[in-house]
């Protein structure tokens, strides 16, 4: 194109797109090297989260591969640049983590409950007690500042499915679960039981993708807003 020909408002406009100002922020994906996002084996992000990031990651031309990995071990790879992302975690699990960002918009909300066998006094003071055993999942890096003066013995475990089982199986006497507005229903099945707090999960990623954070929170308000993107039941 002979740009002596053209008018210098058409020139401006060709600046712009050439020096990628003008129009949508893009991501160009190294077909040699995948996108990872971790996840934990948990029904919420398993069903609603993974595919929520899997259709805004593809607006932005990622092709994300999901991998199945626990959470201690997830921020350590995600602060390393082992992994990309990770789907979704509260903010107090990053403290440590010079390396790891997060989307500004929270992309889930959760409650953290502590649920009890049938007989037991099911709050706060069960804790104390050196005698009783309690299921969980990521003490260090989600509940350090509530278990610093417990004496209850901790079983530490990386898979909710296995922490509901051995409850289910009475080998604890209790538990800390993390439920979102979609697994919520399962707390029926566990009356005696008592809310911890509630939290905000963010989707983490990398440092080296920061420039991401404004495209990718336009497109997962995109995927939210036309909806159908859970893996249906």
């Amino acid at each position: 194109m002979n740009l002596t020909l053209v008018p210098n408002r058409i020139k401006f406009l060709l600046a712009l797109v050439t020096l990628g100002v003008w129009g949508e922020p893009c991501y160009s994906q190294d077909k040699n090297e995948p996108y990872i996002i971790s996840y934990v084996e948990h029904e919420g992000i398993i069903n609603y989260y993974v595919p929520l990031l899997k259709k805004a990651y593809k607006k932005l031309g990622i092709t994300p591969e999901f991998s199945q990995i626990n959470d201690q071990r997830a921020l350590r790879l995600l602060n390393d640049g082992v992994i990309d992302a990770d789907t979704a975690k509260s903010l107090e699990s990053i403290d440590s983590y010079d390396a790891i960002t997060y989307l500004p918009t929270p992309i889930s909300r959760i409650e953290v409950f502590l649920i009890c066998q049938k007989n037991e006094v099911c709050d706060l003071s069960l804790l104390a007690n050196p005698e009783k055993s309690m299921a969980l999942i990521g003490a260090n890096e989600f509940y350090s500042e509530l278990l610093t003066d417990s004496e209850i013995k901790q079983v530490e475990l990386v898979s909710f499915d296995t922490l509901f089982k051995i409850f289910d199986q009475v080998k604890v006497d209790a538990a800390i679960i993390v439920l979102d507005a979609y697994t919520k229903p399962k707390l029926l099945k566990y009356t005696n039981h008592f809310l911890i707090q509630e939290k905000l999960g963010f989707h983490l990623i990398n440092q080296k993708h920061k420039a991401l954070i404004l495209p990718l929170e336009k497109a997962i308000t995109e995927v939210l807003e036309e909806g159908n993107f859970a893996i249906s039941k």
